[in-house]
C-alpha cells in the first residue's frame, strides 16, 4: 500500500514538472514572437524614414537647382531693357526648368504629406520638415512669379518665348528625324543598288546546291550566296589552288593571282565592268 502511494506521489510530481515546462516553453515561445514581430516593426519604420528621408533630399536638392536659376533670372531682370537673343534664350530655358522642378516638388511634398498621414510613425520633427517644405514651396513660386512679371516689364516676352522656344525645339527635332529617316532610306536605297553576291565550292557543292550556270533559265538562290557591296569589294581570297570563274565577267575587269602558298586570290581592277553583266559570281574551286 505504501509503494502505491509513493508510486502516486511520484507520477503527479512528475506531472507538476512537465505542466511547468509546457507553461515556460509557452512563454518563451510567446517571448521569441514578440520579439520577432517587434524587428518586423523596426525593420518596417527604418525602410520608411528612408523613404522619407529619399525624397526630402530629392526636394532639397530640386530647390537648389531653383535658386541657382533664379540667381540667372535676377540678373537678366537687371540686365538693359533691350536684351539678346542668348539672354532670351537662357531666361526661357531657366524658367522652363524652374516650372518643372516646381511641380516635381509639389508631387513629392503632397506624396510626403500623405505617406506620414498614413503611417504608424508619429514623428513631430518630420511633420515639421515637410511644413517647412512646403512654406518653401509656396515662397518660391512666388519668387519666380515676381521674377518673372519683372522680367516682362524688360521686354523678355516670356510666355511667348517659352511657346516659341518649344516650337523652335520640336520643329527642330522633327526635321532632324526627317534627315535622319530620309539618310537611312537613302543609304538602304543605295546599298541595294551595290549590292553584290558570290558563291565558291567545288563540282559536288555546286550540283547539291543546284547551281548551273549554263541553264539560262534558272535562277540563283540568293540565300546561299554571300552579299557584298561592290564599292567596298576589289579582291576576295579563295583559298584553293585551283579557282575558275563561272560566271560571265569582262576579262579586263579583274586578275587571279597567286599567293606565297599557291592558293588563289580575285583582285578586281575595274568594279563598274566587272559587274556589268551579272551580279553573280559563281567560283569553282575545283
Amino acid at each position: 500500500m505504501k509503494l502505491v502511494v509513493k508510486s502516486l506521489g511520484v507520477s503527479l510530481l512528475m506531472l507538476a514538472a512537465l505542466s511547468a515546462c509546457d507553461s515556460d516553453t509557452t512563454a518563451y515561445d510567446k517571448l521569441v514572437l514578440e520579439r520577432d514581430s517587434l524587428q518586423i516593426v523596426q525593420k518596417n519604420q527604418l525602410e520608411e524614414m528612408e523613404m522619407y528621408l529619399t525624397l526630402i533630399q530629392d526636394v532639397d536638392s530640386a530647390f537648389d537647382e531653383i535658386r541657382i536659376s533664379q540667381d540667372i533670372l535676377s540678373f537678366a531682370s537687371y540686365d538693359s531693357e533691350n536684351p539678346s537673343d542668348a539672354m532670351r534664350q537662357k531666361v526661357a530655358d531657366n524658367i522652363m526648368m524652374i516650372n518643372t522642378l516646381l511641380s516635381e516638388n509639389q508631387f513629392r511634398i503632397a506624396e510626403l504629406e500623405e505617406m506620414l498621414a498614413n503611417s504608424e510613425i508619429q514623428s513631430t520633427q518630420l511633420q515639421r520638415k515637410i511644413n517647412k517644405l512646403t512654406a518653401d514651396l509656396k515662397k518660391r513660386t512666388q519668387e519666380v512669379a515676381d521674377l518673372r512679371n519683372e522680367l516682362i516689364s524688360k521686354n523678355y516676352q516670356i510666355d511667348s518665348l517659352t511657346v516659341m522656344f518649344r516650337m523652335s525645339q520640336d520643329r527642330e527635332a522633327s526635321l532632324l528625324k526627317q534627315a535622319s529617316e530620309r539618310d537611312s532610306i537613302l543609304q538602304s536605297h543605295e546599298a541595294q543598288l551595290n549590292r553584290a553576291y558570290f558563291f565558291m565550292g567545288n563540282r559536288r557543292t555546286l550540283r547539291e546546291n543546284d547551281i548551273n550556270v549554263k541553264d539560262k533559265d534558272s535562277g540563283y538562290r540568293t540565300e546561299l550566296f554571300t552579299p557584298v557591296d561592290i564599292r567596298h569589294f576589289d579582291h576576295l581570297e579563295i583559298g584553293s589552288k585551283s579557282a575558275k570563274i563561272l560566271t560571265k565577267h569582262p576579262e579586263t575587269s579583274y586578275e587571279i593571282v597567286e599567293n606565297s602558298d599557291k592558293t588563289k586570290v580575285l583582285l578586281i581592277k575595274n568594279a563598274t565592268d566587272f559587274w556589268s553583266v551579272s551580279r553573280y559570281l559563281i567560283i569553282q574551286t575545283r
